[in-house]
């Protein structure tokens, strides 16, 4: 019989293998322990941030709730007018604390900014006028034919006209060195971007001849990288003037504030968005077409007691000077279009608990003191970007 002994290098490769060995098996339990650890972390982490942005959620929604109050109560206080000395308004907005963050929240009147919609508004007719002569037979069917003094002449509220009027005086204010362009340039381009057409500057029957051509629609836009089109409809936010031919940032910026984007129409319903001019910043009272002194007169007065009334807005003497009417056909100011009450309100907020943050947008729609929100978006506005100049 052969015995043989194994030397000891062969016993310490094999101690030498099984060490790697276990070295592995241990690291790959280690890798797989940490990362159930790491995903369960985050499981619990998305949880909790879902839990809390629920309650942000809950949160949002009161607040338009709040808002939706203090607008009824002021409707109920004072139903004639709206001013900025009613109790809805707040020059700082409030400041709400709660459980684990912070709740701020501000109302705007959207009425007393331009509404870019209107650009496209249909012309309503304000009154007939018919001059007859009175020996015609109103039994002969030839009597219109008889009759040449015959004739019947429709007026119509041109608010869409008067709208680019005020529009392009709001940019002239704010667009000293045309960096834009010409501002009767850049009121046809914003009307090429909301209404439904592809004619560039042209739009039904609502044109002057020389604004053909000056426009922006679909073609031009696809000519950009990216490309996309015209909305072809109206504008649902103010944030989509970032999408205009031209935009500047700090154009956009000074712009955004002074302007609405109301619906013109509820269904087949016309909507009115006059300009509320109790509550109509400097810029916009002079896109209206004041001057600078007429501005601080309306201001320093309406302070101390707002206008209840248009026609005791109308008798201001800054104002009935420069009005147009029938007795001042060369007057400045188109009366079309403004009054001293509001229904449309944005509420612009933020509900921030522990490291959530919600942003509020929403429209609230006051008829007679029933208050709806008819809508709401819970981005932050500053934070959409677009190739801007």
């Amino acid at each position: 019989m052969t015995i043989r002994f194994q030397n000891s290098s062969g016993r310490k490769k094999q101690q030498g293998v099984a060490l790697i060995t276990a070295l592995i098996i241990t690291s790959v339990a280690v890798s797989l322990a940490t990362l159930i650890i790491y995903r369960q972390q985050i499981q619990i982490r998305l949880s909790s941030n879902i839990n809390t942005l629920e309650q942000n959620y809950q949160y949002a929604y009161g607040m338009e709730d709040f808002a939706g109050t203090i607008l009824k109560r002021s409707f109920e206080d004072q139903p004639d007018y709206v001013s900025l000395n009613d109790p809805w308004y707040s020059e700082t907005g409030l400041v709400l604390p709660i459980t684990g963050g912070l709740m701020t929240g501000k109302l705007f009147d959207l009425q007393a900014r331009i509404n870019v919609n209107s650009l496209i508004r249909p012309k309503i007719e304000k009154k007939t006028t018919v001059t007859d002569n009175q020996n015609n037979d109103p039994d002969d069917p030839l009597a219109d034919l008889k009759n040449p003094d015959k004739n019947q002449i429709k007026e119509f509220d041109d608010i869409a006209t008067v709208t680019k009027n005020r529009l392009k005086r709001l940019i002239f204010s704010i667009d000293t060195q045309q960096d834009m362009g010409p501002e009767d340039n850049f009121a046809v381009v914003l009307r090429d971007w909301i209404d439904n057409d592809q004619n560039n500057g042209q739009s039904s029957d609502l044109t002057e001849e020389n604004d053909i051509g000056n426009g922006a629609e679909t073609p031009y836009y696809q000519s950009l990288e990216p490309a996309y089109y015209s909305a072809n409809t109206e504008m649902i936010s103010p944030t989509e003037l970032r999408l205009i031919k031209n935009m500047k940032e700090e154009f956009y910026t000074a712009i955004s504030n002074e302007i609405s984007t109301l619906p013109i129409l509820f269904g087949k319903e016309p909507t009115k968005t006059p300009v509320n001019i109790n509550t109509a910043s400097d810029k916009v009272l002079g896109a209206l077409g004041f001057t600078p002194d007429a501005i601080s007169n309306i201001i320093e007065v309406r302070k101390e007691e707002p206008f209840a009334t248009l026609d005791q807005f109308k008798e201001l003497e800054v104002v009935r000077n420069v009005l147009i009417s029938e007795n001042n056909p060369d007057g400045f100011v188109d009366p079309l279009d403004i009054d001293v009450t509001s229904q449309y309100f944005l509420l612009k907020g933020k509900v921030e608990i522990n490291n959530t943050r919600l942003f509020v947008n929403s429209i609230l729609w006051n008829q007679n003191g029933r208050i709806s929100v008819i809508m709401r978006d819970f981005s932050n506005p500053q934070s959409i970007n677009k190739a801007v100049n």
